[in-house]
């Protein structure tokens, strides 16, 4: 039997003792729990039970962990991406290097989410049709949909057109903002569209809600951030990507808004939480994130009508428009679990405005949402 070359042992020692490093820092280092640039937090140490024994669910539980709490995993995250990019590639966990250097989000598309949250919707448009109460349909595309100029010369927008066929199919009235075009709408690190994109919608939506859109000229634009990092450069991880610059769209009016969220009143008048602004999602700073349910009044005596939003993350800076012309009672699907059918007797129309990536990812209705 041939004996090991020197080479080989070094390999294989260099090995042996990254490994072992790699498991007694793991052991004694993870990296945090919550994940502040992802915006989540990333998987705990597993319970080792007779049910994930026999289940055979605890290595991949196990992998999952060492995976996402190896130390320094902002830093590996970083120079993988740098990999992929050095090696020709334009795309990073699921998110597209534009030509302009901005980051656009690649489509993924769960079928069987998408199908129930359509017919969810028609089912509801039709119990509102029955209560002869206005029900509108509003879907937010997302920027590789209306910005196919800067992608890859090479890439196929098969599965995008795919989905809103299936959406027009499912329910052709609805509003898509399909012709949301131009660059000042859509951040370029993110997801959501910004406080112009948002005011750009509003506009839209008038002609099917029934009201007069306010001019935009009514508004003060402030800047409040010029280093704000969203959800696509989180997802990436690509290092010294340009940041967007947030700003907002305000009437001196705003704090004459009150917001009540899950039965609790937020910390702050109008539409704006100024303290998220500290925090790394400065999205949140339209009205403080997402919650189960937010009812948003303008005084005690507010006697409009009363319109039932029900919404993701991208309704939330629209909201600040829409409650110049009603009472809001905005339901965010994914944590509210209460009867819409019940809450929609008691307002005068309503609006389901979700992203399409939400939408298509996503199961946002539950049995509980809908009458039996």
């Amino acid at each position: 039997m041939q004996k090991p070359r020197v080479a080989d042992k070094i390999l294989l020692s260099l090995v042996a003792g990254l490994l072992v490093l790699g498991g007694v820092s793991l052991a004694l280092f993870p990296a945090p729990r919550y994940s502040e640039t992802e915006n989540r937090y990333l998987a705990a140490f597993p319970t080792v039970d007779r049910a994930a024994l026999t289940e055979g669910t605890l290595g991949a539980s196990l992998d999952t962990y060492c995976t996402e709490r190896l130390p320094l995993r902002g830093t590996l995250r970083s120079a993988r991406a740098l990999y992929h990019l050095a090696l020709g590639e334009r795309e990073v966990h699921g998110v597209i290097r534009a030509r302009d250097g901005s980051l656009i989000r690649r489509m993924t598309v769960n079928e069987t989410a998408y199908t129930q949250n359509l017919t969810a919707l028609t089912r509801l448009a039709r119990e509102a049709e029955a209560a002869e109460l206005p029900f509108t349909v509003a879907v937010a595309p997302q920027r590789i949909d209306v910005r196919a100029d800067l992608l890859p010369g090479l890439y196929r927008m098969t599965r995008e057109q795919t989905v809103w066929q299936q959406l027009n199919a499912a329910y052709p009235e609805a509003v898509t903002f399909l012709d949301a075009k131009s660059e000042d709408y859509w951040f370029r690190t993110d997801h959501h569209w910004t406080a112009d994109g948002a005011f750009f919608a509003y506009e839209q939506l008038g002609a099917a809600l029934g009201y007069t859109p306010l001019s935009k000229s009514e508004f003060a634009r402030v800047t409040v951030s010029e280093a704000f990092w969203g959800t696509s450069d989180a997802a990436a991880g690509i290092p010294r990507t340009a940041p967007d610059v947030l700003t907002l769209l305000t009437r001196a009016d705003d704090g004459g808004f009150h917001a009540v969220a899950d039965g609790k009143p937020l910390p702050f008048a109008g539409f704006y939480d100024e303290s998220k602004l500290n925090m790394r999602d400065k999205y949140a700073v339209f009205l403080g994130g997402n919650y189960g349910m937010l009812k948003i009044e303008q005084g005690e005596d507010d006697t409009r009508p009363a319109l039932l939003l029900l919404k993701d993350s991208f309704a939330n800076s629209v909201i600040p428009f829409l409650a110049r012309h009603y009472r809001i009672v905005a339901v965010d699907t994914r944590y509210y679990r209460g009867d819409l059918t019940l809450l929609a007797a008691e307002c005068d129309a309503v609006l389901a405005l979700y992203g399409m990536q939400t939408l298509t990812e996503s199961a946002l209705f539950s049995r509980a949402h809908l009458a039996p």
